[in-house]
């Protein structure tokens, strides 16, 4: 049965703040520490608790179990023309992703193109937060990458598939268009937020042990799976970027027997600048989307939207003070005490 989430509304300064102490509890340099806990918070601000800091429960654990080595610095392993190949050593993955981003539009600005991909990477979080600072560079930008395996294919109920998120992000004139989800009915990370709060999830989300639909989160912790979004299409999705974010990261698909886990990363990005020009293309990305977002709506409150809209009023929520679940947020207390 679902119950009310109670939230607790604390300075984006004190999430930041304990968010980078456990970092650093953990042996992570307060640089890196830094710069993770800051994308765990932007995260949280944009509405996507489950890539906030209830990761930070899962991240030092990692670290413990030396899943994660916390200082190691990413390097690249190859390199050719528009194309390399980053290698995050199995350190932080948020820090071997803004590296990427940095490679990727470098390249993107000399040959118009570029494709960067990422081996050795643990969870990279919140995929949007690199498509947003490509964005910022104006450069059209795609993301994705495969994971450990928690969905099943379309019909079957073993666990084949990582939830799979893909990314895109185009710039305009205001605000960019900004597409980000898991190619699987739900991230990972929003059962893990729905059983701590104690909350129910939607009939066709995840299949128990047996293949039977549940509601009850805990299911898929005890040996059942995710189903891919949209039938066998979100099914063919998700196996796009297993194969080749798996492939191309040299990280394997997760059915492989090469695979023993991590994140296959690829990263495209794209300058509009040596095609009909940056400014005309933002101008025409910006026509558009004001002319979407002033299409008629079904219901007269609830305004059309473009993809990027709801993290935008969700930060808009958050501030000046965000919003954490009460029972997370103890549970991030608590945890900080015992290290």
């Amino acid at each position: 049965m679902a119950q009310d989430v109670k939230n607790v509304s604390l300075s984006r300064e004190e999430v930041l703040q304990i968010s980078k102490e456990i970092l650093e509890l953990v042996r992570t340099p307060t640089d890196y520490a830094l710069s993770v806990a800051e994308s765990l918070v932007q995260a949280q601000e944009a509405g996507h608790a489950s890539h906030g800091i209830i990761r930070l429960l899962e991240y030092a654990d990692s670290v413990k179990r030396k899943v994660i080595d916390p200082s190691v610095r990413p390097t690249i392993f190859r390199e050719e023309g528009a194309t390399a190949v980053i290698d995050s050593h199995w350190g932080w993955g948020q820090i071997a992703c803004k590296f990427a981003v940095k490679v990727a539009g470098e390249k993107a600005k000399e040959f118009g193109i570029s494709i960067v991909s990422i081996q050795g990477c643990n969870h990279i979080g919140r995929l949007g937060e690199y498509i947003e600072m490509l964005a910022a560079e104006n450069l059209i930008s795609m993301m994705w990458c495969n994971a450990d395996p928690s969905v099943a294919a379309y019909g079957g109920k073993d666990r084949l598939f990582g939830t799979n998120p893909w990314a895109a992000g185009i710039p305009s004139e205001d605000v960019p268009v900004v597409i980000d989800f898991a190619t699987a009915t739900s991230a990972e990370g929003k059962l893990r937020v729905a059983r701590a709060n104690g909350s129910s999830i939607p009939i066709g989300t995840v299949i128990d042990k047996e293949g039977r639909d549940s509601t009850d989160p805990q299911d898929f912790y005890d040996g059942g799976a995710l189903l891919p979004f949209g039938g066998h299409k979100g099914y063919c999705m998700s196996l796009m970027i297993e194969l080749l974010g798996g492939t191309l990261s040299g990280n394997h698909p997760s059915m492989n027997a090469g695979y023993s886990h991590g994140y296959g990363t690829v990263l495209v990005a794209i300058d509009p600048e040596k095609f009909f020009g940056g400014a005309l293309f933002r101008a025409e990305i910006s026509e558009a989307t004001k002319k979407i977002r002033g299409a008629t709506p079904v219901n007269p409150s609830q305004p059309v939207l473009v993809p990027g809209d709801v993290e935008n009023i969700q930060r808009k929520k958050n501030s000046p003070m965000l919003q954490v679940s009460e029972s997370i947020w103890q549970s991030i207390k608590e945890f900080k005490s015992t290290l």
